[in-house]
């Protein structure tokens, strides 16, 4: 599982508060049809400021349009007084870069704050948060809607004090009765909107003409409760019967297993670029035209190799002591000798500003506690940028994961090119609540860290492809995989490699037990997810002409624990469809959650150009204590665990191939 970088961009100073402003919205009474008013003049910043959240983007104004640029959450909030009922905001919006919400509109509702989320939950989720204290992916104002990037899209939203309504290019979307509804906001950061802001999530969007105006009573907010169709199309019963056999077979096979093992313990870890990752593909190659399957072959991908080199950390001063340490992915090399300087240990990033003229000089190191990945990640992923603002001449951060065995974790992380770049690696969670304390007692520790981390030249990876063939439409496609490259510490057995063997399997086993499917089933094992998506988009990019006759992307990547059901982006039709599809899981497998929003990486692309999209869900497990450390090895894996990942894999592929019509776009 990864994250992509950003590319800097320049920075707009924020300027005073014009009169208009100031005037804009005062809280008294304003006629029925007044005219329109700018919250954005598109030239300025005035009126607003920067959300302070950790690890946000720049923010700027270019082409009278507000650029929110991609970083983890970054947001602005308008500084004037807002009405809590009875007006509409209307504005136009579109995503640039990134694979998330490209506007998070957080607005007054009566006493309370709500956020219009467009573009969430890989991409298509339209919704408002939080309603009844469920979220926008999960409530009666879920939408699925296809956004295409660099297209711009026009929204109205009207807010009552019993209604919230929502119009996409003059299509009514949302139409939800509040009267007796709970409005509240997720909690987290996204508090900081409040009263009025805009924010996104790993993804550069722009607003232009954003503009509100206050109304009473608008007939065209009448509650009709509009929500996503709930029903579930039933399956077929000779499907049903199918599928059925399906599972059993699936549940009584040792091969993945084996497979698995022979993957992590003759090839090891597996990163983009290296000589482990082009044998492992031989081999994969070998063995998918042994198990007789269609179209087998390598598709090239160039990438950009990155090197880790020795690394080390010591504890330097009030003892000598060597800790374990892993640099994360992209990070600058330190000198020959290293860096030794005393450290800074802060919470994260609101103690980092608040601590900034102590860290001039000094490593600092975020002592965040684990919160759940997608929000403790963020330090990770921008430490170095908000450490390198304040003159810290290295950063470090505790390990995103709720348990330890004093073992580091890495991933991606990001630059900006208006500040240094300075080295930035994991230490273990024990070591860094550690440092913590010795810092509390009044003591400075002295760390002394080197990395020799380097990018390469480009080389060529590869995707590895085989088919299915299908006995009817073999022109239409339902695509299923797994990421084969892997970070270079452990086997890569929970990240990726369990996935990629599952998906695999699907077609092994299909095609051993002569169950040949309407459609093709092609498998796609994607390189490069790790470091840029570089399978993902090349995939793509080979396969645009055909991508029209793409029912389903279809991808595993969260290890193979005890599967619940599967997360989907897509129309709502296509929703009914899949539900269908859970029940009979639910049924089988215990794996019958249906949830809004893929998220899987590799698929993105696919996403974006209109493919539905469809994740398979765990029950809660331990995955993210190996996640990107020497400890994610085959022994992590539960054979019985594998063997229903692909049961539920195979349920779903076939079932999507094998559906009378294809899958609702």
């Amino acid at each position: 599982m990864t994250s992509l970088c950003p590319p800097a961009r320049s920075h707009v100073k924020l300027r005073g508060v014009r009169t208009l402003f100031l005037l804009l919205l005062t809280v008294s009474s304003v006629a029925l049809g007044a005219d329109w008013q700018p919250l954005f003049d598109g030239k300025t910043l005035a009126g607003w400021t920067p959300t302070k959240f950790g690890g946000g983007g720049e923010i700027e104004v270019k082409d009278g349009a507000l650029v929110l640029n991609q970083g983890i959450l970054t947001g602005i909030n308008y500084t004037n007084p807002v009405p809590t009922v009875d007006y509409e905001v209307a504005f136009e919006a579109r995503r640039t870069m990134g694979q998330d919400f490209f506007c998070g509109l957080t607005f007054p509702v009566r006493d309370s704050h709500a956020t219009l989320v467009l573009g969430g939950w890989g991409g298509a989720v339209v919704g408002i948060s939080s309603l009844n204290n469920q979220d926008a992916s999960q409530n009666d104002t879920t939408q699925y809607r296809n956004f295409k990037t660099g297209q711009w899209y026009r929204f109205r939203l009207a807010v009552t004090a019993t209604n919230l309504s929502l119009w996409l290019d003059d299509e009514q979307v949302i139409n939800a009765d509040i009267t007796d509804v709970e409005v509240s906001l997720r909690p987290g950061e996204i508090e900081l909107s409040k009263p009025f802001g805009i924010a996104t999530w790993s993804t550069t969007g722009e607003i232009r003409d954003l503009k509100l105006r206050r109304l009473k009573d608008d007939p065209k907010a009448a509650p009709t409760h509009r929500g996503p169709a709930t029903n579930a199309v039933p399956l077929p019963a000779a499907l049903v019967g199918q599928l059925q056999r399906l599972v059993a077979v699936a549940t009584n096979s040792g091969v993945g297993h084996l497979r698995l093992a022979e993957l992590c313990d003759t090839f090891g870890a597996r990163p983009s670029g290296s000589t482990n990752l082009s044998a492992a593909v031989d081999w994969a190659l070998a063995k998918l035209k042994a198990d007789g399957l269609e179209n087998v072959r390598r598709e090239p991908v160039k990438v950009r190799r990155w090197t880790r080199g020795e690394e080390s950390a010591e504890l330097v001063s009030p003892r000598a002591e060597k800790l374990p340490v892993l640099g994360f992915g992209g990070t600058a090399a330190t000198p020959p000798e290293g860096i030794t300087a005393p450290v800074l240990v802060v919470s994260g990033f609101a103690e980092l500003t608040n601590r900034a003229a102590e860290a001039k000089g000094r490593i600092v190191i975020f002592n965040a506690p684990y919160t759940g990945y997608g929000d403790s990640v963020r330090y990770r992923w921008s430490g170095a940028v908000e450490a390198a603002k304040v003159g810290a001449v290295a950063s470090a951060t505790r390990s995103i994961t709720p348990f330890s065995l004093r073992t580091p974790h890495t991933g991606m992380m990001r630059y900006d090119d208006a500040v240094p770049k300075i080295p930035h690696a994991g230490l273990a969670t024990e070591d860094v609540e550690r440092l913590a304390r010795l810092q509390g007692r009044g003591q400075t520790p002295v760390l002394r860290l080197k990395l020799s981390a380097a990018f390469g030249e480009e080389v060529e990876d590869a995707n590895v492809i085989a088919e299915l063939r299908g006995r009817e439409k073999p022109e239409e496609i339902v695509v299923i995989g797994g990421h084969f490259d892997s970070w270079d510490v452990g086997q890569g057995a929970l990240d990726d490699g369990g996935g990629c063997i599952a998906a695999w399997e699907v077609l092994r086993l299909l095609k051993e037990a002569g169950l040949t499917p309407r459609r093709t089933l092609r498998l796609v094992l994607w390189t490069n997810e790790e470091f840029g998506l570089g399978g993902a988009k090349a995939y793509r990019d080979a396969h645009r002409a055909e991508l029209a006759r793409h029912v389903a992307g279809i991808e595993t990547d969260s290890g193979t624990y005890e599967p619940s059901g599967y997360g989907f982006t897509g129309s709502e039709r296509g929703g009914e469809l899949i539900r269908g599809i859970t029940a009979f899981l639910g049924e089988a497998l215990g794996a019958g959650e249906f949830g809004l929003g893929a998220g899987e990486a590799d698929l993105t692309p696919l996403l974006e150009e209109g493919v539905p999209s469809l994740g398979l869900r765990l029950k809660p497990n331990n995955y993210f204590w190996f996640h990107h450390t020497d400890a994610d090895t085959v022994d992590k894996v539960d054979p019985q665990a594998l063997r229903r990942c692909t049961a539920a894999l195979a349920v779903m592929a076939y079932a999507l191939a094998e559906l009378e019509t294809p899958l609702p776009r």
